[in-house]
């Protein structure tokens, strides 16, 4: 068999425990969040209560994908906890289990959940988030407010003392190098003298369907160009030189966490193609496949410190320092991301490197205690 009985019934612990922690979180966050709403949201246009609780519900699945490594913490302290109190910890180690045959179901249990935070819940929280912004633009839109979306509406400028190219365009893509339905006007400062004024001139203006910044240029195609004192004349390509930093409208314009699992790949190749820095969306694919890691490490230190019998005492202690030893690999895990997203750290060595460090740390210790 796969599991024993004794094995089968923690794991109907764990999911209790785990059921009734999922349940308070959600309830929490849906209520913070839903209050967050109507203050915010409320406060510019009339929203309703089911309105908010509505835009709440988008934002959902990626809030628990956030808390879901505490709540499986949670769960596995009340679990082995609510088996030590009653003595039946006692009674399974009589039986003959040892400490690795017990814990392997919060092991199952958390690389479970890590494997289905990855590949389900993370992606549909990026999809619901997108959403989430759609649906909260659009009630801002239709109660009067006017909305800048990071990605419609674009507006940029380039040039220097001399120039300036002022650049409209109706939308971006991820990548925040191809623009539609492009705008540009550009101006230059005029010399009276030999001396700058502080007068500028027209020199042209440009409509495109399409441009894309490239090897430090405008790559503009299907246009038309617009000078004065001459008729306006179609073109199919045109290249204008640019100042602007392809890394940098990257990072204005996506954000690693609104990107799924399943895209991630094709998203690095893409920027990678481009020449842009995919190190933040490499460090971000690396850490999702590092959740089932992590969820066995938080699994793993919730139980640890519960295994100590009650009457002994100092359990209290030892939940305290779970909680905190669990708080420290979360505070660890965003530092190294941060270092990796930075180029400081290989994104790899960044993401992985502290979820195998809290597994193998937790597993040392349990060896020591229990095997000696």
């Amino acid at each position: 068999m796969f599991m024993t009985r004794i094995q089968r019934y923690i794991i109907w612990q764990l999911l209790s425990g785990l059921a009734l922690v999922l349940a308070i979180f959600t309830a929490t966050i849906m209520l913070v969040d839903v209050v967050e709403q109507l203050r915010t949201v409320g406060g510019d246009v009339s929203l309703s209560p089911l309105e908010a609780v509505g835009l709440s519900f988008m934002k959902l699945p990626g809030l628990i994908e956030q808390t879901l490594p505490f709540a499986v913490l949670v769960a596995a302290m009340i679990a082995y906890n609510r088996l030590n109190t009653r003595s039946e910890l006692s009674v399974i180690r009589a039986s003959g289990l040892s400490a690795w045959e017990f814990l392997a179901p919060v092991m199952v249990i958390a690389v479970a959940l890590g494997l289905f935070s990855m590949m389900v819940l993370n992606p549909l929280g990026a999809r619901l988030s997108s959403q989430f912004e759609q649906s909260r633009n659009s009630i801002l839109i239709t109660g009067g407010v006017r909305v800048d979306s990071s990605r419609e509406d674009v507006w940029l400028r380039q040039g220097d003392g001399n120039s300036q190219i002022v650049i409209s365009a109706q939308s971006v893509d991820e990548t925040g190098q191809v623009f539609q339905d492009v705008k540009m006007i550009e101006e230059s400062r005029v010399f009276q003298d030999g001396r700058p004024t502080d007068r500028h001139e027209f020199v042209r203006r440009i409509d495109a369907e399409r441009a894309r910044i490239t090897d430090g240029f405008w790559q503009i195609e299907n246009l038309v160009e617009n000078l004065p004192g001459r008729s306006p004349e179609r073109m199919e390509t045109l290249a204008i030189p640019t100042d602007l930093d392809p890394d940098r409208l990257l990072d204005r314009f996506t954000s690693p966490n609104t990107i799924g699992f399943w895209r991630l790949p094709g998203f690095i190749h893409q920027t990678s193609q481009a020449g842009l820095d995919s190190s933040r969306f490499k460090v971000r694919l690396y850490g999702l496949t590092a959740m089932p890691l992590f969820f066995a490490a938080m699994g793993l230190i919730g139980a640890l410190v519960c295994l100590r019998m009650s009457r002994l005492g100092g359990t209290s202690r030892l939940v305290a320092t779970g909680a905190l030893a669990a708080a420290g690999v979360f505070f660890i895990m965003q530092f190294s991301s941060s270092l990796g997203a930075s180029g400081a750290l290989p994104p790899l060595i960044a993401a992985w490197a502290p979820a195998v460090f809290a597994l193998f740390a937790s597993l040392a210790v349990l060896a020591y205690r229990e095997d000696g």
